[in-house]
């Protein structure tokens, strides 16, 4: 009776690259007017309330994350630093009202 040969599952072989030598696609840069649409959106929330608008979790993650990102993202390092102090003067009011 004759033997089947199947193949070997677990060789140490490296599979061969998927996508072969294609170029990766162009990181995402978004465009500097919806930046600032949405950092003026946040500020102007944040003006408008006398304690957070969020939730603590929500603040947080403003706090630590999308600020930073959104200012990142704006091509003029300046401009950036301007709306960085902006939101920090209103994240501070904010702050002492919740003290």
């Amino acid at each position: 009776m004759a033997r089947i040969r199947h193949p070997d599952l677990f060789t140490t072989e490296t599979q061969p690259d998927l996508f072969g030598d294609a170029e990766a696609a162009p990181a995402y840069v978004p465009k500097p007017e919806h930046v600032r649409n949405s950092l003026q959106s946040l500020l102007n929330e944040m003006r408008a309330a006398e304690t957070w608008p969020w939730e603590p979790a929500m603040v947080r993650l403003h706090r630590e994350r999308t600020f930073a990102y959104l200012c990142e993202r704006l091509p003029d390092r300046e401009e950036a630093e301007r709306w960085r102090a902006l939101i920090e003067v209103e994240a501070a009011r904010l702050d002492a009202a919740a003290a």
